[in-house]
């Protein structure tokens, strides 16, 4: 039996009694740690091949040059600093059919951050959005 260091019952929660709670209460664990880090998962599709490879990896990748990609079997896993953006409307030309914001949110597995759609247009973010950055109008977009 192996064991995974996701498991239940790894790390802390090995722990019990004066153990468990010496660690959970450390000063250390009492700090949130600021991030600028978002995450995006989606799940594998012809489009979002397309997606991935064509437009985050390839004519995009310079304007997020932090953006790491993994193939995780019938998952992309992206991972950036401060955001990642799909502007489908570049998706549909790009397909050559309609593709809209609600089709790319079917296969949005997970998040990191704060996600967020304007139009045609999906983002997550590290940013807070109405403190960090004022919030954008739909007429201004």
């Amino acid at each position: 039996m192996s064991k995974s260091s996701n498991a239940y019952n790894a790390g802390i929660m090995q722990k019990t009694g004066k153990a468990f709670a010496d660690e959970y209460f450390a000063e250390d664990n009492q700090v949130v740690h600021e991030s600028h880090e978002v995450v995006l998962v989606l799940k594998k599709s012809d489009e979002l091949n397309t997606v991935v490879e064509e437009i985050l990896l390839g004519s995009h990748k310079a304007d997020n040059p932090t953006l790491v990609v993994e193939d995780r079997a019938g998952f992309w896993w992206l991972k950036a600093t401060g955001k990642i953006e799909i502007d489908c409307i570049e998706v549909s030309e790009l397909l050559g059919k309609h593709y809209s914001v609600y089709d790319l949110l079917v296969d949005v597995s997970s998040t990191i951050g704060r996600a967020y759609t304007l139009g045609e247009t999906f983002t997550i973010t590290s940013e807070l959005m109405g403190l960090d950055v004022k919030l954008k109008d739909l007429a201004a977009a």
